[in-house]
C-alpha cells in the first residue's frame, strides 16, 4: 500500500538550468526504478525494457526545450504523472495509450467502433 503523499512534492520553481536538470535526472531515475511496478501494478502485456524505452523517449521528446519557464512546468507534468501512475490513479487503458503508435492515434478505423469510441472520435 502506498499513501498519497508519500510520492508528493512541493512545487517549486527553478532558478538556474543546472538545478532542473539535477531534478530532472532525479525524476527520470524514479521513472525507471520503478518501471517494473507499472507493468505489475497496470498488468501491461509488455517487456519492462518497453516501458523502459518509452519513459526514454517521452524525457527526450523535450531534451530541447530552452525556456527554463517551460522547463519548470513540464517537469512538474512529470512530477505529477509519476505520482498518479505510483500511486494507481490511473486506469490501464490510459497507460496503454502510451504505447499506442502516435501517427495511427488520430486515423478512425470505421470499422472497429469500441477502439473509435475510448478515442473520442
Amino acid at each position: 500500500m502506498t499513501l498519497a503523499t508519500q510520492f508528493a512534492e512541493t512545487t517549486r520553481y527553478s532558478t538556474t538550468n543546472p538545478e532542473l536538470r539535477r531534478r530532472v535526472l532525479q525524476l527520470y531515475r524514479r521513472y525507471i526504478r520503478n518501471s517494473r511496478e507499472f507493468a505489475n501494478l497496470y498488468e501491461l502485456d509488455m517487456p519492462v525494457s518497453s516501458i523502459k524505452t518509452k519513459i526514454r523517449q517521452e524525457f527526450e521528446r523535450q531534451r530541447f526545450v530552452d525556456d527554463l519557464a517551460i522547463k519548470n512546468v513540464l517537469y512538474m507534468k512529470g512530477q505529477m504523472e509519476f505520482q498518479e501512475l505510483i500511486n494507481f490513479w490511473k486506469q490501464q487503458c490510459h497507460v496503454l495509450r502510451y504505447f499506442d503508435d502516435q501517427n495511427a492515434y488520430n486515423t478512425i478505423d470505421k470499422n472497429d467502433f469500441v477502439k473509435n469510441f475510448l478515442r473520442g472520435n
